[in-house]
Parts: structure tokens; sequence; C-alpha cells
């Protein structure tokens, strides 16, 4: 695709720290890394494609579906070629999936990686898309017409990345009355109805087995933690801090002076509402624009029900971030494990949110048009493809993850520093900086047990 390339105009996401003296290599880098994708295809026409298609995707094109990527780059004439190349060509799709995390795991590959699993909606008009039905829309906030994903990140000390994603297809799918449009959007004859968590376990599942990527503990907001079923079901060889919902009863496992809250338990909320009861200890967890970002935490050992068995038993990880919003988390790590660990972890929920910020603000995640099974898994492939891609060069120059800007205070984390830093989090006690106080402040700071 050579004669496309001056037409092409690489636009990395601003905070990644790419500057122009940087990009003037881009064009052979992205020939170089799209040679390592070349045996996923049988032909040279669809190897080429798959270029132009990370170059549209990389470009400073507005809106990238296929149509406004060719257009940019190479004209009408390429414009259903481009489509074909989405759709109907012959991929060797597992092949390109291999070559994918191979690829993501010379990267980021870290003792200290986390996974984390989470869903992201589309909103959509009409009703021929695969997987659009009403339903809740997070990028909306409300339940409205979407297609809903399942998506898993590996985070380390080096960065972070999307590596797989599944489709989900609600249950109306499945009726008889949606048969015609399973066929037209081509959905595997024998595909059949997952929960969310059930796509997310295949996806954990699948990757674990490759044994690439290092890591103890995976992390998923209350969509899956509030699922005792999921839970129980993850790899049990990992850890998992997994956000629940403030309306979560438990049952503490010492209570003094709170005999109620042991036999009788109470909602998660009713444990930060009740005086003096959560020992509260403050941790900076990111360097802001305007200073360290710091959140207090606490914690404390719990059950999951009435039945107070060892399996029921888990360490309730409380986090009250410096907008005031409260956080609540579950974890099966033991109960020995440092607080600095916790914390650590609980930061490691903010990458997932960046990657679909910068894979919808900067490389089109959300802008395609496609309708069918195959070319909604074939495009997220690709936008992973290309962030890998920027990954990749920002390694090369030996920019730092820490360049980037620092998170909102409603998507509070901390992208790591490099591995021979240590430990990505600075962990240690300190006081609240003024005007960064949490709706209820922790108590005076102590060295935890």
């Amino acid at each position: 695709m050579s004669e496309t390339l001056p037409l092409w105009t690489p636009k990395p996401p601003p905070h990644w720290g790419l500057g122009v003296a940087d990009l003037t290599t881009v064009c052979q880098e992205l020939t170089e890394f799209t040679a390592l994708l070349k045996d996923t295809f049988r032909r040279i026409e669809p190897a080429e494609l798959c270029q132009l298609y990370l170059q549209g995707l990389l470009s400073d094109t507005a809106r990238k579906n296929v149509e406004a990527m060719a257009l940019g780059l190479a004209g009408p004439q390429v414009v259903r070629n481009l489509q074909r190349f989405i759709t109907d060509y012959v991929w060797d799709e597992p092949r390109l999936r291999a070559q994918h995390w191979q690829r993501a795991a010379e990267c980021l590959a870290d003792p200290q990686g986390v996974w984390s699993l989470d869903a992201s909606e589309f909103a959509k008009q009409g009703a021929h898309s695969v997987g659009v039905a009403p339903q809740y829309c997070g990028a909306l906030g409300k339940t409205a017409n979407c297609q809903s994903g399942v998506f898993i990140c590996y985070a380390s000390p080096k960065g972070h990345t999307l590596l797989d994603a599944r489709l989900y297809l609600p249950q109306c799918w499945f009726t008889e009355a949606y048969q015609d449009r399973r066929a037209a959007c081509r959905v595997p004859p024998d595909l059949a109805f997952q929960t969310k968590p059930e796509l997310a376990l295949g996806l954990l599942t699948a990757l674990c087995q490759t044994k690439l990527f290092p890591g103890q503990w995976v992390t998923c907001d209350a969509t899956f933690g509030n699922n005792e079923g999921f839970l129980v079901r993850l790899p049990h060889e990992l850890y998992y801090l997994a956000a629940i919902a403030c309306t979560r009863k438990v049952w503490l496992k010492t209570a003094p002076g709170h005999p109620a809250l042991e036999t009788e338990g109470g909602t998660v909320e009713q444990l930060v509402a009740e005086k003096d009861l959560l020992p509260w200890y403050s941790r900076t967890i990111a360097a802001g624009e305007k200073g360290p970002l710091v959140a207090a935490f606490a914690r404390v050992r719990v059950y999951v029900s009435a039945e107070r068995t060892p399996e029921n038993e888990r360490t309730l990880l409380v986090r009250n971030d410096p907008d005031g919003q409260i956080k609540y988390a579950l974890s099966n790590a033991p109960e020995d494990t440092a607080l600095s660990e916790l914390v650590r972890v609980s930061a490691a929920r903010w990458p997932i949110e960046r990657c679909f910020e910068e894979g919808k603000s900067e490389l089109g995640l959300d802008h395609y048009e496609h309708r069918s099974w195959p070319a909604w898994h074939r495009h997220t492939r690709l936008v992973f493809l290309a962030h890998l891609f920027l990954l990749r060069l920002r390694l090369k120059y030996k920019k730092s993850p820490g360049a980037d800007t620092a998170p909102s205070p409603r998507a509070l984390g901390v992208e790591s520093a490099p591995s021979q830093a240590g430990p990505p989090l600075r962990v240690g006690v300190c006081t609240l900086p003024p005007g960064a106080q949490p709706s209820r402040p922790p108590l005076p700071p102590q060295t935890p047990p």
C-alpha cells in the first residue's frame, strides 16, 4: 500500500507524547508491523487492505468508518474492496488472535500484570445491526437501543491494552422472531445464549491458558462482582478484586461494639456510615496536574452470607476518592495480603477505562457501520492492533507512560511506571490535601497491620 502512504497523516492520542520527529518513521514502522500479520491472509490483496484499514484507524480522519477511511487514503475505487475485506474476505482469525497476543505479551508481560474485565456499549439506530436491542447503555447512562460487548484488558508497569472482546447477544436474539435477523447478520448457527459474566469467563480462560501474560490478579466492575457464580468460577490461581454495589449485604467477621453486624449483617454502605467502625488510611494513588491525588482506604474481613464458613470469607476494600465517591470491592486474597497490594490492584481498574476512551475517541472503536457478527469482531480486533502498534511505538521511543495526563477523579487510577522503577503506586501514609477531602474524612493516618 505504499502508494497510499503520502496521503496518510498519523494521529496518535495527544497524551502519548509522540512528537513530530517520532512520527517520521511511522510509515515504515506500520509496514513492518503489518508484515507480522501477513500469514493471517491467503492472498496479498487482503494483507494490503489490512494495512490500509490500520492506517485509517490511526489517521486524522474525523469519522473512521470504511467509506471515510477509504476515501481519505486511497479514493473511491477502494471503498468496495475495503468493505469486502471486513465482511467477506477469508481470514485465519485464530492465527491473527494468536499473533496479536504474542506481540502484546512481548510488550507488556510482567509479574505485576493485572487483568480487567468490563462491558462497553455502542449506541445504534435501527434494528438491523447484530446484537442491537434496548438495553442499558453506559455511554448514555440509560436504557437505549445499543450493542454491548465484553472486553478484557491486561495492564502492567509497562502499559495497557485490550486483548479480546465478544459481542453480547441479548436473549431476544435467540427467539424465533429474530431468526431471520440472525441469519442476515451471520450469527454462527450453533451459538447459544451466554450472559456477560459467562462471556467474560471465556475470554479470561482462553488468555490464561496461553501462559503469555503473568500476573495473579483480576479486577472487574459490579456487573461481574455482584455475581457470585462468576467469582467462584474464575481460574483458581487468580485473586480477584471485584467491585460490588453499595447495597451488597455482608456479615463482619469481628465487630466489637457492633454485634448485630456479625449476626444480622448489613449493607456495605451501612458499614461506612457507622462511626469509628472502619480504620481509614490515606494513600497517594496518582500524580495529578495540581499535585498528588490521594484517596482513603479501609479494609475489613467479612462473610458474604450468613453461613460463617471459611469458603464465604472475603476482604472488603472501601475506597473514598477525592471527589467523595465511595467504591466497594470484595477480594478472595489471603487475609494477610498487604494493604499496599490491594491499593495497587484497585488502581489497575483504571486502564481498561482508558482503553475505551482511547479506542472510542482516537481509534474509531465505535465508528463502525458494519452489521454482521464477523465484521464486529474483525473491526474490534483491528482497533486493538492499532492500539498495540501505538504502544510499541511509545516503548520504542521510550515515552514514559507517566506522560499520560492524570485521569479524572471519577476514573482515578494510575498508569504504572517502567518495571525497573518498582511498584507502580507510591504507597505511604499521607494527609489529604486541601480541596481533596472525601465526603467522609478518614481517621488520622496510621500504619496498617
